[in-house]
């Protein structure tokens, strides 16, 4: 038997809680979302389907299988149990009902992709290098075709909150805005909504920026989308922009790449123009967030330069470039601050 002062130290230590959870049960809640939205259980409810063997007859599935999963999408938040009927609590409501405009079920598809490259982790850091090297461009543009219009969502909110806190002076002067490697173009089109004179060119792989068109349709502002395709890094911008955007593309340039794009952001600005820059940002002691940070690890096993970088390298960086301003720039829906700098 364990003495008295043993077990009073052993209650009162830390707990191992977290590190159970995070090494035995870390995927389980991603790959039960995940399914729900393979066999599309959100719709199903949304559609009017609330019961468990309506809701399985719907997906084609058990109704004893889908009832435990019905039943652990309550336990993690996304539904609601009313006697035997379940309901959509709003963020499913919103984000993953397949018919509502910011729907992000597809990024169930590329966490699923990512689990392989992710379970090596400690080979990639033992050799200092990503798992796959020498990708093509084309394999590039099919992988960011597929990725886009999973992280729509969080990008476009982090978009319209920028609009909204650009001083009304500012927003004026935007006429012509440079979206450099757009995807589905969730950093430009907030701006068009809100700015009814201002043309956007896009600057993305063509398979991307047939996305982007998709996109610039559905929330009305196809009219006013141009596009430079090919790769961002050889194509010439031109030059005049207002606004230049660089929405989750440095990270994956790397410090070399990344600071010529924003040198080549700076020269397609005319005098006064703006570059906004939406990217995971960790402190300068790289401490947290644990977001960006793990953001990193992602950019070590997928990329051959990837990284994610501090607000002070970003500021550095921007002053080489010939910003003369650099600010931060709060956004509820975005990982980190988003940085707005000034020619």
């Amino acid at each position: 038997m364990p003495s008295s002062r043993s077990t009073s130290r052993s209650t009162s230590g830390p707990s191992p809680l977290q590190i159970y959870e995070e090494l035995m049960n870390f995927a389980w809640r991603g790959l039960a979302l995940g399914a729900a939205v393979e066999l599309d259980l959100f719709s199903h409810i949304a559609a009017g389907k609330t019961g468990a063997a309506q809701i399985a007859g719907a997906a084609g599935a058990s109704e004893h299988g889908t009832r435990r999963l019905l039943n652990a999408l309550c336990g993690m938040g996304y539904l609601k149990k009313t006697a035997k009927n379940y309901r959509l609590q709003p963020s499913a409501a919103e984000y993953l009902v397949r018919t509502r405009p910011l729907y992000m079920g597809d990024a169930a598809m590329i966490g699923k992709m990512l689990m392989g490259p992710w379970s090596m982790l400690a080979e990639a850091v033992k050799s200092g290098r990503p798992l796959q090297t020498g990708a093509t461009a084309e394999e590039r543009a099919a992988f960011f075709s597929k990725l886009v219009p999973a992280i729509f969502p969080a990008s476009f909110l982090s978009a319209t909150a920028a609009v909204k806190r650009l001083p009304a002076a500012a927003r004026r002067r935007i006429g012509r805005i440079l979206d450099i490697g757009a995807g589905a173009a969730p950093w430009s089109i907030p701006f068009a909504r809100a700015l009814k004179r201002a043309r956007v060119t896009v600057a993305d792989y063509p398979v991307v920026a047939q996305v982007a068109r998709q996109y610039a349709e559905r929330w009305g502002v196809a009219d006013r989308f141009d596009y430079l395709e090919g790769d961002f890094r050889e194509l010439d911008f031109g030059t005049g922009f207002d606004l230049a955007i660089l929405g989750h593309i440095v990270h994956g340039e790397g410090a070399d790449w990344g600071r010529r794009l924003l040198r080549r952001a700076c020269d397609a600005l005319g005098d006064g123009g703006m570059l906004l820059i939406g990217e995971f940002v960790p402190n300068d002691e790289r401490s947290g967030p644990a977001s960006a940070l793990l953001f990193g690890l992602n950019m070590l096993i997928n990329t051959p330069a990837g990284d994610v970088f501090t607000m002070r390298e970003y500021r550095e960086w921007l002053k080489e470039a010939g910003f003369r301003k650099v600010t931060a720039m709060p956004a509820p829906e975005h990982v980190s601050p988003l940085i707005l700098a000034t020619k």
